[in-house]
């Protein structure tokens, strides 16, 4: 059968046509099917709807049910309860199938509906029990619980009705989607059917003209065919021709190939050694010999070439020499003198022969190698071992040697420069080490001179200034003068304070070289209007090797502090001299009156209280100058423990009333004020503050004492109504000696230590001291500290210890038992947490012997003991308050303070904490008995049985009898 060309592609586009419309009628047919599954799901929302509202209606029914029961106690109303229950069950069954089509319908099932159902269920339940069980009045007070729950649950429905309508309106807008895009697949894919069919008329008529067109063609293709044959012999000839010529080229090719790769094995070493490795192998493979040999000059000690070295040997015999000392011969003197390539055919030796009988010659080829000024440095030697005298190949011998010896010669530069590389790097290094020793010391230098007390400047050997510090630029103010003379400078000194006179004249003696160095003290006013005292000490500084003149140094220190304290000190000493004085004149004068004089026993009386008040102020004077010395020197011991201010401050005021004429008002509030202090010390900052607002109010008739808290700040204030402070002297109020100069105070006594003792005891409990005056009218002190919270020791395990960090670890050691805890330093914290407890007393305490505040472990224990409520407390005492009087301590010992272990403690903590049924048990670490006995009787406890362990010692105290008071407190 002949298909033509028109056939076929007639053919091609019926088929493009038939596909075309099967695509069409698929997409018609998917599409159809889409919009009825989703009209599928569309109606499945109905009894979706049904389900929803069912589970409304369950929990409605069972609502309804209890509610007759709540009113009746009938058990027939519970039948609307148990209907509802069982169809509730079958509902949420149902409701699982569509859970699990539709995830946000499972997500508000299973996140809020099923547990708000759960919880209904089980709320009604416990209702049921309730009303069952007789308490049909606790049913009814929990009925407004059902209601809140069933009003969340009707929240929940509405959410769950959101989510099915929600499901229903995505179903309906997918089934339309669907409905649409079917139908414009149709309507497209018709469309291209129709524009298919008509092109491929189109090409239809094409072809038939085409296959016209090649009938009427073929016999000029017929023709040319014939002629084509005749041009083909012609190209079979021209083409043996070009294959001879081909193969010349493959050959070059080769040597072109052997050439480059050559070429890459010269470049990419990095030392010699790899170099001639990999070099010198690939040139005899290259050239087809055998062996080479590199022979290099080697220049003597005084520039004369003497030796000669074997650099690298490949293919010959193992016995070479790698140095001749002697000259060259024969071929190898020759390729050196006369610089170009030499070769040679000999017999081969027996040992070159080896195995291989049928080598009979060698060919020897000598290259020589260049330096950059193209002197020989050496040469190369190519061996051949040939079969017969005619059988070398040479072609690329002289190429490929020409690449080596230029390849080699830059290896050596490069060599030559890695070594003088290396050389550079290590003098770089050197010379960095050396700059940052120099740095480092330059540093090392300026920082000693900037951070000296002292102003220092150097001068040149003609006075100009060469360098100062920032003390001397604070000094005599240097910026920017550099370079300028030392005497115009002392010469501006001169002009500003005429006392600097005889220190210009020194000055000028030592540039003058009549001194080596110069000592002076003089006095000047700074920029601040303020005196300054200075010593100068100047030098002139020499270079020892050469006895060169470097320059001088001036070295400026500023005495105003010194002068200051001086001058504070003398008046110390006028004060304290006439303040020693006035009491011991009058202590003196009296006595002698007594003992010299007959006077009646009135004048007795009166002389000898005037003899005690005097050295009770010389006492005073005395003891405030100690406390000053041993708080500035870090001495002072504070013994800290709960301090009540309010209990405090009026202590002090009624220690004041009757012996002076002020009124003194003093202002509580309404509750207890504590904070953590050493109790002796405040009393002594309140005796202070209150002996100044007194004596610096003469005129005054009153002083209030105020006590207020503010969160965690605590404060008291000390105001009087007198003469004020002056703004000029506010800024030294606290100094030591300072006392406020002027007609007013000239006539009130005191030593200038008060304030001062006052700041230091308030920094030592962390607190802070602040003044305000105004001059006329009066001033107020105040003092703040932080506020102490009193701990409750419920039902807790205490802790008396005074390192925190033992206390935290024997806190975490303790959790373990799961009871809580509680840490106090001192033992005042303890009994006032002991004497606080409101309802069960502590389980346990564990309790250090030595602790802050004034009283210890045993001072506590006896407290506890003494408690009409707590005395049968066990107690672990958890270090020994001495070594036991029969321990000697050898050198390889140490008596342990805290002799227990966490893991140790733990286990006597819960031995102690189960026997609750025995008498109270006190824990010791192992130590001597009697101390022990003795120690807790001096307490007040009698010891009713010891037992000693190992490593502890536990004591049963008698069990004591509370007397009528105790019993009643404890009732």
């Amino acid at each position: 059968m002949n298909i033509t060309r028109s056939k076929i592609s007639l053919g091609y586009v019926i088929v493009v046509v038939f596909l075309l419309v099967t695509i069409s009628i698929s997409s018609f047919v998917a599409s159809s099917s889409t919009e009825k599954e989703l009209n599928r799901v569309v109606n499945e929302v109905i009894p979706l709807n049904i389900l929803a509202e069912s589970l409304l209606a369950d929990l409605v029914n069972m609502e309804s049910g209890l509610r007759g029961y709540e009113v009746t106690e009938d058990e027939k109303y519970l039948e609307p309860y148990d209907f509802g229950k069982a169809q509730m069950q079958d509902d949420l069954l149902a409701m699982a199938d569509f859970q699990k089509k539709y995830p946000g319908l499972r997500g508000v099932m299973e996140g809020d509906a099923i547990p708000q159902i759960q919880r209904l269920q089980e709320h009604y339940s416990s209702q049921i029990e309730l009303i069952r069980a007789g308490k049909l009045p606790d049913a009814i007070k929990r009925v407004s619980m059902g209601k809140n729950q069933m009003d969340r649950f009707r929240q929940i429905h509405t959410k769950l009705t959101a989510e099915i309508d929600l499901i229903a309106s995505e179903a309906y807008t997918s089934a339309q989607t669907a409905d649409k895009r079917g139908r414009v697949i149709v309507l497209i894919g018709s469309g291209i059917a129709i524009i298919v069919g008509l092109f491929s008329l189109f090409l239809f008529n094409r072809a038939n003209r085409a296959e016209a067109a090649l009938r009427k063609s073929e016999e000029t293709y017929r023709f040319m065919a014939e002629s084509l044959e005749v041009q083909n012999e012609e190209i079979v000839a021209q083409q043996e021709e070009q294959e001879a010529t081909l193969e010349k080229l493959s050959q070059r090719e080769l040597e072109l190939e052997a050439i480059s790769s050559y070429q890459e094995k010269l470049t990419g070493s990095t030392n010699m050694a790899d170099f001639l490795n990999a070099s010198l192998p690939a040139l005899l493979q290259s050239l087809q010999l055998d062996a080479a040999l590199l022979v290099l000059k080697t220049p003597g000690g005084d520039g004369t070439e003497v030796a000669y070295r074997v650099a690298y040997s490949i293919g010959y015999p193992s016995t070479l020499p790698a140095m001749l000392e002697s000259e060259l011969f024969g071929l190898a003197r020759r390729v050196l003198k006369e610089k170009m390539p030499l070769e040679s055919v000999r017999q081969a030796t027996a040992q070159e022969r080896g195995f291989h009988q049928s080598i009979t010659h060698a060919i020897d080829r000598y290259y020589p190698l260049f330096n950059d000024e193209h002197e020989p440095t050496g040469f190369l030697l190519l061996t051949g071992y040939l079969t017969s005298p005619d059988e070398q190949k040479t072609r690329l011998a002289k190429g490929l040697i020409r690449q080596f010896g230029l390849a080699f010669l830059t290896q050596q530069m490069n060599e030559e420069r890695r070594r003088q590389s290396a050389r550079l790097e290590a003098l770089y290094e050197q010379l960095q080490q050396e700059k940052a020793a120099m740095e480092e010391q330059r540093d090392l230098i300026n920082n000693v001179l900037e951070s000296t007390h002292e102003g220092m400047m150097m001068c040149d050997a003609s006075g100009k200034l060469m360098f100062f510090n920032h003390r001397m630029h604070d000094f005599l103010r240097l910026s920017g003068r550099t370079g300028e003379s030392i005497t115009e400078i002392s010469q501006e000194l001169l002009d500003s304070s005429p006392s600097f006179a005889r220190v210009s004249q020194s000055i000028r003696s030592l540039l003058r070289g009549d001194l080596n160095k110069l000592t002076e003290r003089f006095s000047f006013t700074d920029g601040e209007d303020q005196q300054r005292y200075v010593e100068l000490y100047a030098i002139r500084m020499m270079v020892e090797r050469h006895d060169e003149e470097l320059g001088f140094l001036f070295v400026f220190r500023d005495r105003t502090e010194e002068e200051k304290v001086d001058e504070m000190k003398n008046e110390f000493i006028s004060i304290v001299s006439h303040e020693l004085r006035t009491p011991l004149a009058s202590v003196l004068g009296f006595i002698e009156i007594l003992l010299h004089r007959q006077l009646t026993p009135e004048k007795q009386q009166r002389y000898l209280q005037t003899v005690y008040k005097e050295a009770t102020r010389l006492s005073t004077l005395i003891n405030d100058f100690l406390d000053l010395q041993r708080m500035e020197s870090g001495k002072q011991i504070y013994h800290f423990a709960p301090v009540e201010l309010g209990e405090l401050l009026q202590e002090v005021v009624e220690q004041w009333r009757g012996k002076q004429s002020h009124d003194l008002s003093l202002h509580l509030p309404l509750h207890e004020v504590w904070v953590r202090g050493d109790a002796d010390r405040l009393k002594q900052v309140a005796h202070n503050l209150l002996s100044n607002a007194i004596k610096y109010s003469p005129q005054a008739e009153r002083v209030d004492l105020t006590l207020r808290q503010d969160g965690q700040a605590v404060q008291f204030l000390i105001q009087d109504y007198g003469l004020g402070i002056p703004e000029e002297a506010k800024d030294k109020l606290f100094s030591k000696f300072y006392r406020v100069d002027n007609s007013d105070r000239r006539q009130i006594g005191g030593t200038g230590l008060g304030l001062s003792i006052v700041r230091e005891i308030i920094e030592g409990h962390e607190g802070t001291v602040a003044f305000e005056s105004e001059m006329g009218a009066g001033t107020t002190f105040t003092v703040t500290l932080q506020a102490y919270r009193v701990g409750t020791a419920d039902n807790s395990i205490m802790i008396l210890e005074d390192d925190d960090n033992l206390a935290k670890l024997i806190q975490v050691a303790l959790a373990k038992l799961h009871i809580p805890t509680m840490h106090v330093r001192s033992a005042e914290e303890g009994i006032l947490a002991l004497h606080r407890i409101e309802e069960g007393g502590p389980r346990l305490c564990i309790v250090d012997i030595h602790l802050e505040g004034t009283k210890n472990g045993w001072d506590f224990i006896g407290e506890l003991y003494r408690h009409p409520k707590f005395y049968r407390t066990p107690v672990i005492v958890s270090t020994a308050l001495e070594p036991p009087q029969d321990y000697h301590e050898r050198d390889i010992e140490k008596f342990l303070r805290k002799p227990f272990s966490m893991d140790k403690l733990l286990q006597v903590a819960e031995q102690l904490l189960s026997n609750t049924d025995r008498h109270p048990a006190y824990i010791f670490p192992a130590q001597d008995e009697n101390f022990l006995t003795n120690t807790l009787a001096k307490n007040g406890i009698e010891v009713e049985e010891i037992t000693r362990k190992p490593d502890l010692i536990e004591i049963e105290p008698k069990t004591r009898q509370p007397s009528g008071d105790e019993d009643s407190q404890a009732g």
